[in-house]
């Protein structure tokens, strides 16, 4: 098994806390319609329902970055491992500019994100410095050690759709943290990548226009069981941890109806 039985129980004990708050919120929150008046004509009593399990698909993002970090505690050790990472860092002035010139370019659709040349001009800015510092704070999703070959990874997890301010302030956030690895010299080799950690069109391409106007999808980024696999380090994870959710789900298949068809409005 990639996911120990210690890890899978407490990523079962976490959809428990989540779908039972889930439920309460549920229950005694009022709920907006969709605001498409043809949608609410043809489904208004079950459009409290229906927004209720729209809300839970995009309130599962922080909950998963949790299950990212059990399933990593495991697999790459608990010294290896950090969740919400926030960071206050110096790099010099140009560094910075070479990463607002990166983006900048994705920005205006002048470039296509090319990912081993970004580091290599990351890596540059690094090695010809100007005297002037600037300094910036920034949070991380997770970040991963591997010891053994002294290599470093940051990264930003998302859903597949983001909002569209999120994703170049990510590409940012990235970038510098990967100029801060190098700067320090520290570390062999760094990546940081964005963590799209499920494909809304699988099992066709991941394709939105929004991430991958600024990451290349040949490199930078995970999307759906490569991420998980990655995190597990074994090509088993993601299947494993969607039998996890499928379980919880059978299991509590009669207590998260009861509770979720009292939204129905039964005339």
């Amino acid at each position: 098994m990639s996911i120990s039985k210690k890890a899978n129980e407490q990523i079962y004990k976490l959809i428990d806390v989540m779908v039972t708050l889930y439920i309460s919120r549920a229950s005694k929150n009022s709920i907006q319609n969709s605001g498409n008046p043809f949608v609410m004509a043809l489904l208004e009593d079950f459009e409290p329902l229906l927004h209720r399990i729209h809300g839970l698909k995009t309130s599962l993002g922080s909950e998963m970055e949790k299950i990212a970090e059990i399933i990593a505690l495991d697999s790459w050790g608990v010294d290896n491992v950090e969740r919400k990472v926030k960071r206050t860092f110096e790099l010099p002035i140009n560094v910075f500019r070479t990463i607002d010139q990166i983006i900048n370019d994705l920005s205006d659709a002048k470039k296509h994100s090319n990912y081993p040349e970004e580091i290599k001009k990351v890596i540059e800015a690094c090695k010809n410095t100007s005297k002037e510092m600037g300094k910036v704070t920034y949070e991380f999703d997770l970040q991963l050690y591997d010891i053994k070959k002294n290599h470093l990874f940051f990264l930003e997890m998302k859903g597949p759709d983001p909002n569209t301010t999120e994703v170049p302030g990510a590409k940012r956030r990235l970038l510098s943290e990967l100029a801060w690895g190098y700067f320090n010299k520290k570390f062999k080799s760094i990546d940081a990548l964005i963590a799209i950690y499920y494909n809304n069109q699988f099992p066709k391409p991941y394709k939105n226009p929004k991430v991958l106007g600024y990451f290349d999808p040949n490199g930078g980024m995970f999307v759906h069981d490569k991420f998980w696999n990655f995190v597990g380090k074994n090509e088993k994870t993601y299947d494993e941890l969607l039998d996890i959710f499928k379980r919880y789900g059978k299991e509590n298949k009669k207590r998260i109806w009861t509770e979720f068809s009292k939204l129905i409005k039964v005339k």
